[in-house]
């Protein structure tokens, strides 16, 4: 009862004195980012959720929301209370500055959910995809839809992910996305165990980016497989093609070079007999 007390004590001093609304809105969100900021997240947030009811109409009102759903996301580590108010926030305020990031932030916590939360993920995510910063913004749609594609990979959704790889690919992004997405498709026939288309997408992806480092991905797991499948002589000459792509003092190129080395003695018992 004494926490309620304040409030309607505020809301009625508003009604006698309506020129100081603003102000008073200006003062309590204020302090909320003071409590914010000496880790006072209980005390912030009765401030933010006291000026939305004080002030319903007041310009900070979305500001307000989004700060109560940031700070129980980020630093409460409460989903439930976090999911409720970005979804106030975007349900009310479609013009809002914070529309979209509080978009992307509801999906993320829904993807962190069971698998009912990671459909609604997907529904969220495929949504923002039609939004006009997203359409404008090529790394933004890219970011985007490797979401998607992670939540279809976590529901064991192989094909579905396959169709949204192939719209990064058409779409034309940096090579780097577009590389990423040969991988991961090729990847997610392993994961069926489909060796042999996996081991097809990994060698024509690699030859389209002419063997270059940006593939590197692409190589060492086809090499895997060759060698796995007992392929000895195909795995050294892929493990050759990544040398020629790479430093000597790095990492992967000691790695391959050792492969090559021990693939070459296999190779040589196989022959001998």
């Amino acid at each position: 009862m004494q926490s309620i007390r304040p409030l309607l004590i505020l809301l009625i001093s508003l009604l006698l004195f309506p020129g100081c609304q603003g102000d008073e809105a200006r003062r309590i969100f204020e302090k909320g980012l003071i409590m914010w900021e000496d880790e006072k997240y209980d005390e912030a947030i009765q401030n933010f959720v006291t000026l939305t009811k004080a002030f319903p109409e007041h310009h900070l009102v979305d500001d307000s929301l989004f700060w109560i759903a940031n700070i129980y996301e980020h630093y409460l580590n409460n989903p439930e209370q976090t999911i409720r108010f970005y979804r106030s926030l975007t349900s009310k305020f479609e013009n809002s500055e914070f529309q979209l990031r509080s978009m992307i932030s509801l999906g993320r916590v829904r993807a962190s959910q069971e698998e009912e939360g990671k459909r609604k993920a997907i529904r969220i995510f495929r949504k923002l995809q039609k939004h006009p910063e997203m359409v404008q913004n090529e790394r933004m749609w890219v970011e985007n839809q490797f979401r998607l594609i992670d939540l279809f990979f976590e529901l064991k959704q192989f094909e579905q992910a396959r169709i949204e790889l192939k719209q990064v690919i058409l779409k034309k992004t940096d090579a780097k996305s577009e590389s990423k997405a040969y991988y991961l498709i090729g990847r997610s026939y392993l994961l069926e165990s489909k060796t042999e288309l996996a081991k097809i997408a990994f060698l024509e992806a690699d030859k389209k980016f002419k063997f270059e480092k940006i593939s590197l991905d692409l190589a060492i797991s086809l090499a895997d497989i060759y060698e796995q499948n007992g392929e000895l002589q195909s795995a050294i000459t892929v493990y050759n093609t990544i040398l020629n792509r790479l430093e000597r003092k790095e990492v992967y190129y000691q790695l391959a070079n050792d492969r090559i080395k021990r693939l070459k003695i296999r190779l040589k018992k196989t022959k001998t007999g």
